[in-house]
């Protein structure tokens, strides 16, 4: 039985996870109605709340179904070792068998009558000392017998708390698995009211434009090159030379752009290219990552100074694998194409800018 049947059978069966999951959506319906309430209330803010809400129960999820598989893994090894020990000691114990019915008979007939029916004083020596190693044989065996057992019943009752672990695990993946999914159907329903409402989507434009402008100031402010660091210079000379970070088209370019259903008017300081979602995303350039973190209205942003002033931006990643003050390559990888702080889906959005000042990529990208 795979995990997601596994899964989805103790959802179906506990009616916990159930409650749990409706609790999420009444939390998710309130969270849209919040955003549809509160006028004053920072568009993205909210958004941002949901979002972080949801990808924190999806990231607890992933944690206790990879504690409910590893556990599966150790109560099969569990039962496994169960197994041998079992069929080691079911070997021993067929040994001994015929060698306890000799005894027995051996018991009724008397060691007396064994060692005085010999033909000699040798031929009693030897039977006696025969029989004494026979003895002692046979008792080794019937030792490691119980042994055996022993190590058969401390397996078995390994194996049965590992089942009930096993199976707490899998109730409580199933409980957080239905938490995210109500998380997830909240942060769906918050942003289909952004998307719905004319009022609502102008101000998350207006708010993104000023979170535009932050980044800017923040970029501006980013400390310089540590004294003695490896200098990174020359990308003045990669204009129209530089390979996409990621997928193919650009979907929106720099500039403004006009929404082709409330036709509001926005100024893009990057482009937006078609990627696939955990899709790699690479460094256009040598450099020096200047920030890799969390930024509001572009979720997952990872900042690269190639020096001189240049600096890439690549964001709504859905992982990180760059990290502050890491030197990388041209064509390292610096994450993964994904949605997070997206307001339209997966994709990548891209800038350049020298110093501070934002130039359009499609200059300076390849044909």
């Amino acid at each position: 039985m795979t995990a997601a049947l596994l899964l989805a059978l103790l959802l179906a069966a506990d009616p916990r996870a159930r409650l749990t999951e409706l609790e999420a959506r009444k939390a998710a319906e309130r969270a849209a109605a919040r955003v549809l309430a509160d006028r004053e209330r920072s568009v993205l803010g909210t958004l941002e709340e949901v979002e972080r809400g949801w990808r924190d129960a999806e990231a607890r999820a992933r944690a206790a179904e990879a504690a409910r598989a590893l556990s599966a893994e150790r109560l099969a090894v569990a039962e496994r070792e169960e197994q041998a020990a079992l069929a080691r000691h079911q070997a021993i114990v067929a040994r001994l068998r015929p060698r306890l019915a000799a005894l027995d008979l051996m018991a009724r007939a008397g060691e007396f009558r064994l060692l005085v029916s010999a033909s000699s004083l040798g031929d009693l020596v030897s039977r006696r000392t025969l029989l004494a190693k026979i003895v002692e044989g046979d008792a080794a065996t019937l030792r490691g017998a119980r042994e055996a057992l022993l190590e058969q019943e401390r397996l078995t009752a390994a194996r049965r708390t590992e089942a009930v672990r096993q199976e707490a695990l899998a109730l409580e993946a199933a409980g957080r698995r239905a938490d995210a999914s109500g998380k997830r159907d909240g942060f769906r329903a918050t942003l289909a009211a952004v998307r719905g409402e004319r009022q609502l989507h102008e101000r998350a434009a207006q708010e993104a434009e000023a979170q535009g402008r932050k980044l800017a100031e923040f970029i501006e402010a980013l400390p310089a090159p540590r004294s003695g660091s490896a200098p990174y210079s020359g990308f003045a000379s990669l204009r129209g030379r530089l390979p996409r970070p990621a997928g193919t088209r650009i979907d929106v370019g720099f500039g403004k752009v006009v929404d082709p259903r409330f036709r509001t008017v926005t100024v893009q300081k990057g482009v937006d290219i078609a990627a696939r979602r955990g899709e790699e995303v690479m460094a256009v350039a040598p450099g020096r990552v200047a920030h890799a973190g969390w930024f509001k209205g572009y979720g997952n942003l990872v900042i690269v100074d190639h020096g001189e002033g240049y600096h890439t931006l690549v964001a709504h990643l859905a992982s990180m694998t760059a990290a502050a003050g890491e030197d990388v390559a041209a064509g390292s990888v610096l994450g993964t194409v994904g949605d997070t702080g997206s307001l339209k889906g997966a994709y990548l959005y891209f800038e350049i800018r020298e110093n501070g000042k934002s130039l359009d990529p499609k200059d300076w990208l390849s044909p």
